[in-house]
């Protein structure tokens, strides 16, 4: 009956389609075939993730749409944009095809058509985040670019232009470099499929370290936390965590690739066939600029924002942990009330107005509490005073105003005796201070990307120059530490050519030697400039020409096929006293 089955025509082509789709879907032999499952894998996560991102966003419109008495009546009291619904959704569709062609892989497909398929796939993933991402970010932040800032800080248009450029180029670029790699000839597809290996090991490794070390110091406050706040908080440190671990992952990838090419003498028949040490490096030195391409997009504004995303939410953990203990549970949630730190004294000169907040958020833009203003007359007394539980601006109100909840009132006659009055709800309108004014020195340099320093030295050019230094070291270390990777690569790549055992481990040694140097200098100097006892520039830069310098004379060695100098010779060399003269040097 079976064969009788099998055997007629429509059956048996259903069957070879069903045992073909099986073997191109599950295949687990060969190289190549590992390859594609991993490929789908990356994808399908991918896809994963744009449908989350697509559901929340269409969630949020639900809940403003039925629930339109939520909507603050102080505020211009629209429903959020559709249009980042329509191109999220555009997005995810682009995912989703991008995610169906990967299904297409198989043993059957020849190498051309893989390697198609695998740029027509990232290209229609790229563009599909591209096309989420940016309108977007473009919606959330056009009052900024149209000089309206929710915080009333005056906004840096070309600082947030960049930023648009930067990730833009890095999101088009992943189909770009695979069409790149696919076009290189055989050799410098090797020795970059070496070098990829092992950098993706070790990077994901490190996260991984990371994750773990920090769920061992901070697990009892993260415990607090639903799951989902807990995975959208390692999420969020994911830029952070990356741009930490990249340089010493470059740098221990490096190492091992061109000493396992060493080791088996592919090196040495590399150069055999014409090719120099630096044509040999090349594809190296090149995927070193495009990984600090990378960092500098992590660092130009997430990293930093990422940092102090974290610091409020532990911050604000082991506040609610304090409440839980003393028995006064029931306040915010640490994920939904992110406060930087507590207690922030401001004085406006101008309008004789004192500010104490007690508690800073995170952004400036959302609620202060535990608020205390006071107005003072030309004597320096107190005229007027609100103790407010919390304090909002509202930025898009015609005019902007100041809305005070749960104020106490304190008015001070001529006898200096306060009457008090209590109201629930207070709304100011000729108050000139905004949240940036009254927070923007509380902001720490190292929360703060390109776009945050350039509007802080802005606003705050009139301070002293020891209280702007830091500011004006991190913002040229913004582009200084993405710089690391190739200094890192510079110095892996003559340190791994080795012609013996005992060279592997004076290169591994020198390496690791010269990658705590790298970070010994950029501590010290970062120290020096954020004192004011250096320049911002060479502060934030002058460790990585250090250590880049050492590995360019080093590879100098190496591509004239010269042994490496030791320390010891080095060191001789540098501190040998000039021959006198007559005298034999």
């Amino acid at each position: 009956m079976i064969e009788k089955l099998t055997s007629h025509r429509r059956v048996a082509a259903l069957v070879r389609r069903v045992r073909s789709a099986t073997e191109s879907l599950a295949s687990w032999q060969g190289l190549q075939d590992r390859g594609a499952l991993v490929f789908r894998f990356v994808l399908g996560a991918y896809f994963a993730g744009m449908g989350l991102f697509f559901a929340g966003t269409l969630g949020g419109y639900r809940r403003a749409a039925s629930d339109p008495d939520g909507i603050d009546a102080s505020s211009i009291g629209e429903l959020p944009s559709v249009i980042p619904l329509v191109f999220q959704g555009i997005g995810l569709v682009l995912a989703a095809g991008a995610f169906l062609l990967s299904l297409w892989f198989g043993r059957r497909r020849t190498p051309v058509q893989r390697r198609a398929l695998v740029v027509v796939s990232l290209s229609l993933a790229s563009v599909g985040a591209l096309v989420a991402w940016l309108p977007t970010d473009v919606i959330e932040t056009r009052s900024a670019i149209m000089g309206r800032a929710p915080a009333g800080e005056i906004p840096s248009i070309g600082a947030y232009l960049g930023l648009l450029a930067l990730v833009s180029t890095l999101i088009l670029s992943i189909p770009v470099a695979a069409f790149v790699y696919f076009r290189l000839g055989l050799m410098d597809r090797y020795v970059v499929h070496n070098f990829l290996h092992p950098f993706a090991l070790c990077l994901f490794s490190f996260i991984a370290i990371w994750i773990l070390h920090d769920l061992t110091d901070n697990g009892d406050l993260l415990a607090m936390l639903p799951l989902s706040q807990v995975v959208n908080f390692y999420l969020t440190q994911t830029p952070f965590v990356v741009l930490f671990v990249l340089p010493i992952a470059v740098l221990l990838s490096g190492l091992f690739a061109l000493s396992r090419m060493s080791k088996a003498n592919e090196f040495i028949s590399m150069i055999g066939s014409g090719r120099s040490v630096l044509r040999i490096l090349a594809p190296l030195l090149v995927t070193g600029a495009y990984v600090s391409l990378v960092a500098l997009a992590f660092k130009y504004q997430w990293a930093p924002a990422a940092n102090g995303f974290k610091e409020a939410v532990i911050e604000t953990a082991k506040r609610e942990q304090w409440l839980r203990r003393h028995g006064q549970g029931g306040g915010e949630a640490p994920g939904d009330s992110l406060w930087a730190h507590r207690g922030w004294m401001h004085v406006s000169e101008a309008d004789h107005r004192s500010w104490f907040v007690g508690r800073v958020p995170l952004v400036l833009s959302d609620p202060m509490s535990e608020v205390i203003v006071t107005q003072l007359d030309d004597e320096d007394q107190p005229v007027q005073t609100w103790v407010a539980r919390r304090a909002r601006w509202v930025w898009d109100a015609k005019p902007p105003r100041w809305i005070l909840n749960r104020v106490r009132i304190y008015r001070y006659g001529e006898d200096r005796v306060p009457r008090i009055e209590t109201v629930p709800q207070l709304v100011i309108e000729d108050w000139n201070e905004t949240p940036w004014k009254v927070l923007s020195s509380s902001q720490s340099p190292e929360h703060l990307g390109f776009p945050g320093l350039t509007m802080y030295l802005r606003a705050n050019h009139d301070l002293d120059e020891g209280s702007l230094a830091p500011f004006r070291t991190n913002r040229w270390f913004i582009f200084a530490e993405p710089l690391a990777c190739f200094a890192m690569i510079l110095v892996a790549a003559p340190l791994g050519i080795v012609y013996s055992r005992r060279g592997v481990m004076a290169g591994v040694t020198g390496a690791i030697a010269l990658f705590a140097l790298l970070y010994l200098l950029q501590n010290t100097f970062l120290a020096l400039g954020h004192s004011g006892r250096m320049s911002p520039f060479p502060a934030a830069t002058l460790a990585n020409f250090i250590v880049g310098g050492i590995g360019v004379v080093l590879l100098h060695y190496r591509s004239r096929n010269r042994e490496l100098p030791k320390p010891k010779a080095l060191l001789k060399t540098l501190f040998r006293r000039p021959a006198r003269a007559g005298t034999p040097a």
